[in-house]
């Protein structure tokens, strides 16, 4: 059996980037998600990062991650 394994950076394999900070009173009406630790909590008119991807909140309490399909 043939190793499927290879060797890779996870920088090679994914992109990590840091959040954005948009307050409440900041958001605009729109469809994108604003996501904190704790799932969805609103929704903006501009995306700040392109989807699909998943988005680990970084505010509030730690919970899992949102896959969010488009932005």
């Amino acid at each position: 059996m043939q190793n499927s394994w290879k060797k890779s950076t996870i920088g090679k394999e994914i992109t990590l980037q840091r959040g954005f900070d948009l307050r409440i009173q900041d958001q605009k009406p729109g469809k994108i998600p604003v996501v904190a630790s704790n799932g969805i909590i609103g929704f903006h008119n501009i995306a700040m990062a392109k989807g699909p991807g998943v988005i680990i909140g970084r505010s509030g309490s730690i919970g899992g991650g949102q896959y969010i399909e488009n932005s």
